[in-house]
């Protein structure tokens, strides 16, 4: 598979790295992660470039890591700084290491050219690192291809089948019209749907009960970052024309890494702006989002297999296909742009 390379990727959240190796596929390339004496993040080549071991099963020594086979030390920028046994350092003696940068609770990786790796280009998820807001990351390994899961992502319909006991209400949603607009290199998805009853996961994080006004504004970045702008606000208060005061917004976050062909790296995170301090909002909102995810991942598992079986059979496009199909579009220019290679 062709990738996007020269983009900011999550490699984990930063709650989740630290003095002990960790070994992730991003994008085909075999990578250890670690946190440094100094706090700072490393990404290396998951391969010691003597007998090939993975540097994974190694340790952490100060900034450095020592392979767990025959002893070699590698430096962050990867090159061999100690061999036992002798002092002289041979030529050529360095795995790659990759950009690595730490913001809005995450650890970003740059798995294209070195020199690109500007920090200004990682996305802008402020709500997850914010006092307004309060973040409930996860983490699931998903056996599909990530466009499945941007696919997925952008399809509102699939909710009122698939999510009936957390985040589905009314059936009146799936029949409700979605508004789509490319913008650049993102697509939009837009749907309000008035007078109908909150969802479960709603109700049980923020206790709003009663008919409501809920909105769903969702916005894809290239490559594969989905943010959701979702709420619900007691119905006829003004919350589609911008008064939110009489109901709860979230931000339902998906960050999106490639694994392999048909393997993928899913951060999610529900962030809210109210009972910030409650933690027991933040497990309800995260077991909540957890157990929504999941049902999608028995399906997207089940498609990827479906898939294969088939050897890649032609889809068959529906209305509501018109956003992951504009997303693909993108997608596919992109990636020539990049590298030359029509998808």
């Amino acid at each position: 598979m062709t990738y996007l390379r020269n983009h900011w990727y999550v490699a984990c959240w930063s709650e989740d790295l630290t003095s002990d190796p960790l070994a992730r596929t991003f994008l085909d390339d075999p990578v250890v992660l670690y946190r440094a004496a100094d706090g700072a993040p490393a990404a290396l080549e998951d391969r010691c470039c003597h007998r090939s071991a993975p540097l994974s099963i190694g340790k952490i020594e100060g900034n450095n890591i020592r392979c767990g086979y025959h002893g070699l030390v590698f430096d962050r920028s990867g090159a061999c700084v100690s061999i036992p046994g002798q002092s002289t350092i041979p030529p050529g003696a360095k795995v790659q290491s990759y950009p690595v940068n730490e913001k809005w609770g995450a650890v970003w990786i740059w798995p294209g050219a070195p020199d690109d790796a500007d920090p200004a280009l990682i996305p802008n998820v402020f709500w997850l690192d914010d006092p307004g807001w309060a973040p409930a990351p996860g983490y699931i390994n998903v056996k599909a291809d990530y466009r499945l899961l941007v696919d997925n992502l952008l399809d509102l319909t699939h909710v009122s089948y698939l999510h009936r006991s957390t985040l589905a209400g009314d059936d009146v949603e799936a029949v409700t019209p979605v508004a789509t607009t490319r913008q650049g290199d993102s697509v939009t998805v837009e749907r309000w749907i008035m007078n109908v009853s909150p969802p479960p996961l709603y109700t049980n994080a923020s206790g709003i009960e009663g008919i409501v006004d809920r909105w769903q504004l969702i916005e894809w970045q290239a490559p594969s970052n989905v943010y959701f702008d979702i709420g619900c606000a007691r119905a006829g208060t003004g919350a589609s024309d911008g008064d939110r005061g009489q109901g709860v917004s979230m931000w339902s976050t998906h960050l999106i890494t490639p694994e392999t062909e048909t393997s993928s790296h899913y951060h999610f995170s529900f962030a809210r702006d109210y009972a910030l301090d409650d933690p027991d909002v933040t497990e309800i909102l995260r077991n909540g989002a957890r157990s929504a995810f999941l049902e999608d991942l028995a399906v997207l598992e089940a498609q990827q297999r479906a898939i294969a079986a088939a050897n890649n059979p032609p889809p068959f496009d529906i209305n509501i296909d018109n956003a992951p199909l504009q997303a693909r579009r993108i997608l596919s220019e992109l990636i020539e742009a990049e590298t030359g290679i029509i998808r």
